[in-house]
């Protein structure tokens, strides 16, 4: 990492001057046989890839995103992500800033082409789900740069193994993990999913449902004139141990997604691995967790509105009722493609090989 060394910095963190990061002598110095760069592509640190590559190093960029789109490839899709960015609560100056970048991509020489050209210097890019590949696939081919997507591999965040199913039963609840304090309210909506779990518990009377995470405990004080019975299968639960969160997992039907926003939706995906199935809104910002609905493993409402999320969640408990949904087949499914060991198999399987 570049700049001054942190207080809370781990003990391996090696930090080091934006100079040393764009020479070749340096990264030569390290001994390394591989880098993976976390920098979204963004043009201003080409001179570190480059330097990495002169350096003999082989080099990985990483696209934690849930898509790339252009204009000139898929317009219905980069409107509906301009839009959705620039609309959601926020300073004045980061919604000018959404439109000011909704601006840049319809010129695309002005920044995108030199985003390419900073992706393609690589020798592999990884991409964390099957549909971000096929988006970021599109938005390289429709701007000129087919060549990067022989280079795209998907590798998922991992789940820890320890998330499973566990072989036990299943209560009728919806849980909803996240983080729910005042700096995440944009991304992960707690006002919807307040919203969503009221009406849904008031139509399905045998179901309860619990909010998990950092500010959970918190959004009860916004619940205080709810009916009781609706309130009383409702738990708020401040940030859980991993144990503890194995637990409630296990312990849940359906897991929920109600974000703006998402580029892997990790609780989504260890919700899977542990037999859960998933409810998200139709939206290219959340098309990767939408991905956890495909092996008949969740419902993709039609929008983000509280009445689409609301039928969705219905739906998912009807099937769940008809025993349409079978919680060690999710869960073996997932395991397969989410659990570290076998994101690590699968690189290793790939053209990451070649």
């Amino acid at each position: 990492m570049p700049g001054d060394r942190a207080a809370d910095d781990a003990a391996d963190l090696l930090r080091t001057s934006p100079e040393n990061l764009a020479s070749a002598t340096w990264w030569r110095s390290l001994g390394l046989d591989l880098v993976v760069l976390y920098a979204w592509g963004n043009p201003r640190y080409r001179p570190v890839a480059e330097a990495i590559r002169g350096a003999g190093i082989r080099l990985v960029q990483n696209l934690d995103t849930a898509g790339l789109v252009t204009p000139f490839g898929n317009f219905p899709e980069w409107l509906a992500c301009s839009v959705g960015m620039a609309a959601m609560p926020q300073p004045l100056s980061q919604r000018l800033r959404h439109i000011a970048k909704a601006m840049r991509d319809t010129v695309p020489a002005f920044y995108e082409k030199k985003r390419l050209e900073m992706i393609d210097a690589s020798d592999i890019i990884t991409v964390v789900t099957p549909p971000a590949m096929q988006s970021i696939a599109q938005y390289a081919t429709a701007l000129g740069f087919p060549q990067i997507t022989e280079k795209i591999v998907v590798a998922p965040h991992p789940v820890p193994n320890m998330m499973t199913c566990g072989g036990g039963s299943k209560q009728n609840k919806v849980l909803c993990v996240g983080r729910w304090e005042a700096a995440d309210t944009a991304q992960k909506d707690p006002v919807k999913l307040l919203s969503v779990m009221k009406l849904f518990l008031k139509a399905n009377p045998s179901w309860s449902a619990e909010i998990v995470g950092r500010g959970g405990e918190a959004l009860r004080g916004s619940c205080l004139g709810w009916e009781p019975e609706i309130l009383d299968r409702m738990v708020f639960t401040a940030g859980v141990s991993r144990e503890e969160l194995l637990g409630k997992y296990r312990a849940s039907k359906i897991h929920l997604c109600p974000s703006r926003f998402e580029s892997f939706h990790i609780a989504s995906a260890e919700a899977v691995c542990c037999g859960s199935s998933v409810v998200v809104g139709n939206h290219p910002l959340l098309a990767s967790t939408a991905w956890f609905t495909t092996r008949e493993s969740g419902t993709i409402a039609p929008d983000r509105g509280v009445a689409a999320l609301t039928a969705a969640l219905s739906v998912e408990a009807v099937l769940w009722e008809q025993g349409r949904r079978d919680a060690a087949h999710i869960s073996a499914s997932w395991q397969a493609s989410l659990h570290a060991d076998h994101v690590a198999s699968n690189i290793l399987a790939s053209k990451w090989r070649s």
